[in-house]
């Protein structure tokens, strides 16, 4: 009788087991992926559509960052690297919907790193900023990114 407890409990622990390594953990996906925030805020001006000059970096800190976006209207924002790659602590991306909404999201600082935001089937405004070992945090991307049509 004893035997056939332990054995049951041993069958229930095994399928516990079992299930327990076919499903995503949160936590697992967390230190397996960048960790990737969405902020939503509403504003509705029209003076948000309009793009402005980016800051200037020096050739030795210069990184580039590439902004497209595809026909479901997602932006995708990836770190392409650059001289300055060593400089870069943070990469903030902000979009400013045709809807009005404000999503911001951040990028991580390793080669190849992206961001995935949605946008709108409309042109949305896509800024982009880094933050340097320096401190001072330069506005390296503004512009409008239209929808794709198929």
């Amino acid at each position: 009788m004893n035997s056939r407890i332990t054995l049951s409990f041993a069958l229930i622990l095994c399928i516990v087991i079992a299930f327990a390594g076919c499903t995503d953990s949160p936590a697992l996906l967390a230190t397996t992926a960048p960790q990737e925030s969405v902020e939503t805020t509403q504003t509705g001006t029209a003076l948000d559509m309009v793009p402005t000059e980016n800051d200037p970096l020096d050739a030795a800190r210069s990184v580039t960052i590439n902004v497209d976006k595809d026909y479901l209207g997602m932006i995708l924002v990836t770190f392409q690297g650059g001289p300055g790659l060593v400089h870069v602590r943070k990469i903030d991306v902000t979009v400013n919907r045709a809807d009005g909404l404000v999503k911001t999201s951040s990028v991580g600082i390793k080669l190849d790193d992206s961001a995935t935001i949605e946008g709108t089937k409309n042109t949305d405004r896509v800024m982009v900023f880094v933050t340097l070992s320096d401190g001072k945090n330069y506005k390296l991307y503004d512009d409008l990114v239209a929808y794709k049509t198929r």
